[in-house]
């Protein structure tokens, strides 16, 4: 009873003119009006984290439930669920939209919440020596040599042919074709998931990134191993690739460098990324959906046409420069095919699902020559496992793709998971070499340019 007057007589001092103005003649606030001052101070911003919690909430639940039921629904449609028909892939793994942004169609996928994604980052300030980045850069040099690209060991990049393009339907593509032998494809890995790529004197760059920061010219994580070469020292690429817009698969410096001018390239993008790189001046580009296909046709003076198709698959990941345009522009990976046969697969980033990368070699043929696949920014697990594949996924993929070679990408450049910065290197190649493959998946020197037959 007590307690219940004294608690009456704390509201009559906050809401009581008398009290109040007795008070103030006295000049020094009560601890009671202090205590009544903070309560209000404090109250707005409770109300207001309040105001933005619940309905976001309510929103990353709905997205869910939602998603959950458009892959059921799926699986009900299908008339044999392990079937590898390309017909029941496109009812499974067409893109997702839900109220205006895109979505994930894989049972293997969690959604990511701002929660989940701020306390991991909270998390990592607390990292002592956060990816083990060695002190000396003596010692970094040592164990990242970094190479000056050849590019085609002396093949002749520099193509004259005119480049006209095409936008083929899921089901226009034609089957998988038998070749006697593809002609070689070089290969410089210039750090994370960004390769230049020559074959048959066509020049193709993936996910182009050129700066020392993620976020701006001086902001966001650093690159923790230098540059091979500068923009201006790289042949202008015919073809650039990018898999989707998150600030390491894609900078303003190269947009800026390869989007307009003499040394425009035709860019290959995702559906919705059209209006960010238009505005930071790309002047050509294509946006392509799952399962589209850009057929790309060189015409020189006096020879046959060359024709190249760049396959748009899916991949398991998300897209967003900020918090406002997540998953407003699709993510993707390519698969790059001569006469109907596969050479080149550029994953992105992706998580693991169990029978997409069947599916895509079901569709498009077994054997690719070369298969780019990330590597790094597994650690923690729990975490990363839904939108990064580990070294260990690597592997599978490679054995769902039948891929023939495999190149350990998206690593060894800025610190951006908990694991230290070589292990992605180190446990790709340990597994290799237990799985009796070291020679065909391993990890490239930065630089280093590579010719595979």
């Amino acid at each position: 009873m007590r307690k219940l007057f004294q608690n009456i007589r704390n509201v009559r001092v906050c809401e009581n003119p008398f009290w109040r103005f007795r008070n103030s003649i006295r000049g020094t606030p009560t601890s009671r009006q202090k205590e009544c001052r903070n309560r209000k101070m404090g109250f707005p911003f409770a109300k207001a984290f309040l105001g933005l919690a619940v309905p976001y909430t309510a929103y990353a639940l709905y997205i869910s439930l939602q998603s959950n039921r458009e892959i059921t629904e799926r699986e009900g449609q299908l008339q044999n669920k392990k079937s590898m028909d390309f017909a029941d892939t496109l009812i499974k793994y067409s893109q997702l939209q839900i109220l205006g942004r895109f979505e994930n169609p894989f049972t293997e996928y969690r959604i990511q919440t701002i929660y989940e994604f701020f306390f991991n980052r909270l998390v990592e300030v607390f990292e002592r020596n956060r990816g083990g980045i060695p002190v000396q850069q003596s010692a970094m040099d040592e164990l990242m040599p970094v190479h000056k690209p050849t590019w085609a060991s002396g093949e002749n990049t520099e193509c004259e042919a005119k480049l006209t393009y095409e936008v083929l339907g899921p089901e226009q593509v034609p089957a998988p074709q038998r070749a006697e032998k593809l002609p070689p494809l070089h290969v410089t890995w210039l750090g994370q998931s960004c390769s230049y790529i020559v074959y048959r004197g066509v020049k193709i760059l993936t996910d182009p990134l050129m700066s020392d920061y993620l976020l701006h010219e001086k902001l966001g994580p650093k690159r923790i191993t230098k540059m091979p070469v500068q923009p201006e020292e790289i042949p202008a690429p015919d073809v650039i690739l990018v898999s989707h817009n998150h600030p390491d698969h894609l900078d303003e410096v190269s947009m800026k460098q390869w989007g307009s001018g003499n040394s425009a390239a035709l860019w290959i993008i995702p559906k919705g990324l059209g209006e960010y790189v238009q505005r930071h001046g790309v002047e050509r580009y294509v946006e392509l959906s799952w399962w589209d296909t850009c057929r790309l046709k060189f015409q020189g003076t006096g020879e046959i046409p060359l024709s190249l198709d760049v396959v748009c698959t899916p991949a398991m990941h998300w897209s967003g420069r900020s918090l406002f345009d997540t998953n407003r522009s699709l993510w993707a990976s390519f698969l790059l095919r001569d006469n109907g046969m596969p050479v080149l697969f550029h994953a992105g980033d992706t998580g693991y699902v169990a029978d997409l990368f069947v599916r895509i070699k079901e569709r498009f043929g077994a054997g690719v020559k070369l298969a780019l696949l990330p590597c790094g920014q597994y650690c923690p697990e729990w975490h990363q496992k839904p939108r990064h594949i580990s070294p260990s996924e690597v592997l599978k993929v490679m054995k769902d793709m039948e891929a023939s070679n495999v190149l350990g990408v998206h690593w060894g450049t800025f610190v951006l998971s908990g694991e230290y910065f070589r292990e992605p290197k180190e446990k790709l190649e340990l597994l290799a070499e237990f799985e009796g493959v070291k020679d065909k998946c391993y990890c490239p020197e930065l630089g280093k340019t590579t010719t595979i037959h």
